[in-house]
């Protein structure tokens, strides 16, 4: 009888101690678990799927504006939707995932009641242009048609620096001219 009591009371013990050590169990704090709202989940299931280099940094620099997916309408134009909110300087969401290349329609909407934004956007080649006056929306479509990463961004004062970089994540695979023949990287 005395060993099924130690057995009790031992297990669950061993059981505590093991699993305080491990770092998933720390995930389970109220403090971190109120910071996975959707955006944040589709981000970090899709870090897997960038090459290592350009994972860091994605991870780094877009963990509070998330991740979205732009869906193919039956033209196929892809179309997203991205949002400033109020007294804020980010994307919401700061990265959009394009199935293919081709065109993409984004509706941007400047929720921001005391600021002016614009969007400096890639263009097959060029740039393309939306300014976004105090609680406005508009409109761009852009032409991406290469696998990649290209990045948008706030030209507007500092706005870029305090958070307001996207990133539009081209899926597809690349040509093999045009991969880049070299060994892995080191990461420091």
């Amino acid at each position: 009888m005395p060993r099924k009591r130690l057995n009790r009371v031992l297990l669950p013990l061993l059981a505590a101690v093991a699993l305080s050590s491990c770092e998933y169990v720390k995930l389970l704090r109220p403090s971190v678990l109120k910071q996975l709202n959707p955006r944040v989940v589709r981000l970090v299931n899709e870090l897997p799927r960038v090459d290592d280099p350009n994972e860091e940094v994605v991870a780094r620099l877009f963990a509070h504006g998330g991740l979205d997916r732009a869906k193919v309408g039956s033209d196929g134009v892809m179309r997203a939707t991205v949002r400033v909110p109020k007294g804020e300087y980010i994307w919401y969401p700061a990265i959009v995932v394009m199935p293919r290349g081709g065109e993409l329609e984004l509706d941007f909407y400047n929720e921001d009641p005391y600021s002016y934004h614009a969007a400096f956007l890639p263009n097959a080649g060029n740039r393309h242009a939306l300014f976004l006056p105090v609680g406005s929306h508009g409109r761009a479509r852009i032409r991406l048609d290469q696998p990649g990463l290209y990045w948008f961004g706030c030209p507007v004062a500092n706005h870029a620096p305090r958070g307001m970089l996207g990133l539009i994540m081209v899926s597809g695979e690349v040509p093999p001219e045009a991969k880049l023949d070299r060994p892995r990287q080191p990461r420091h």
